[in-house]
């Protein structure tokens, strides 16, 4: 992409003579390219972020499914930037979907808070908790999630989670991966049976929100939505709730009622593992193999690094959850949060 091609597709996007002043890629955008731009035309400045399927992408879900739960995310309280358009196919991103939504001023790292002080990171993670108690408090139902995403059995919902990365796993995975096949089974077999039906968010912490003035402003990066267990939300944070484990839980159970215990934290912190490990290979490194995704990093993500979450996770297969997540933790430092706080 370049200015000048950003531009024409501006004006006939808009009908407006627009010019671009400046873009920028955000970096690292594995699982699709956003582009930031800042553009300007008769109707004034014009900020907003191009949001593109990557040649090859590490996600599992397309496009069109992030931009639906922007667009019903938009009316409600839920704080996300305003939709603007979809394109299916367009000349500019070399025939690949796109689409458009208002850039949000502020910042996707709450550098400031973290370097500062404990108060201030602590603070960050107690942002990240409210933000993320409420969303889980957004009835989805109304909203029109349920149109978009798939709604999970009432009385079994991890049972539907599975089946559905189970499949996208045997249709892409690039070798057997035999532990992989153990770890499913126990996964299986020990999952929570009795859990609250919320929107997942799906990825979170640095990078997944826009900050500013030490606040939340808009939740962006929707590409792995779901309808399923909140747990699965504080087991994914990159590692910001683990700033202040013990008050992040208390603060997210005095918002949504919801006190997430260590059997669910703990199979949430294994799930998400496997989930990680999953997109790597069998959407990240089989979409380089096939010629789609020429980006070098794929190789070591896609099988290095799968292939040490393999042997992480096929270390504990058998064990009680809460003891497996326990031990694998600390070998996980971008999810691991969970150590430590299970027993409390």
């Amino acid at each position: 992409m370049t200015p000048d091609a950003v531009a024409g597709y501006l004006r006939e996007r808009t009908g407006e003579a627009v010019a671009v002043r400046s873009m920028r890629r955000a970096f690292p955008g594995m699982s699709r390219e956003t582009w930031l731009v800042d553009a300007t035309g008769p109707s004034g400045d014009l900020g907003l972020v191009l949001r593109v399927d990557s040649f090859g992408a590490e996600t599992a879900f397309p496009l069109r499914r992030e931009w639906d739960v922007y667009l019903r995310l938009w009316p409600t309280f839920v704080p996300v930037p305003e939709p603007l358009w979809y394109d299916e196919e367009t000349a500019l991103a070399d025939g690949r979907p796109l689409f458009a939504r208002r850039l949000v001023d502020g910042s996707p790292r709450p550098f400031a808070d973290l370097r500062d002080s404990e108060a201030g990171r602590e603070r960050a993670a107690l942002r990240l908790a409210e933000a993320l108690a409420a969303l889980h408090t957004l009835d989805w139902r109304g909203a029109g999630l349920g149109e978009v995403l798939d709604v999970p059995g009432p009385d079994d919902p991890y049972r539907s989670e599975i089946e559905t990365w189970t499949t996208i796993w045997e249709a892409g995975r690039t070798d057997p991966f035999p532990l992989v096949t153990e770890v499913l089974a126990w996964l299986h077999d020990c999952r929570p049976r009795s859990v609250p039906v919320a929107l997942l968010k799906g990825n979170n912490g640095i990078g997944e929100e826009i900050w500013r003035d030490g606040e939340i402003v808009a939740l962006v990066d929707w590409e792995l939505a779901a309808l399923g267990d909140p747990a699965l939300d504080l087991a994914f944070s990159q590692g910001l709730l683990a700033l202040a484990p013990g008050d992040v839980l208390a603060c997210y159970a005095a918002r949504t009622g919801d006190e997430v215990g260590p059997e669910r934290l703990a199979f949430a912190g294994l799930w998400v593992t496997f989930k990680s490990l999953c997109c790597l290979n069998a959407c990240g490194l089989r979409s380089h193999l096939d010629g789609k995704g020429p980006r070098s990093h794929r190789v070591n993500l896609g099988m290095g690094v799968a292939k040490n979450l393999e042997r992480i996770l096929g270390g504990v297969v058998g064990l009680d959850p809460v003891d497996a997540y326990d031990r694998i933790a600390p070998e996980l430092p971008g999810n691991g949060y969970l150590a430590g706080v299970n027993r409390r």
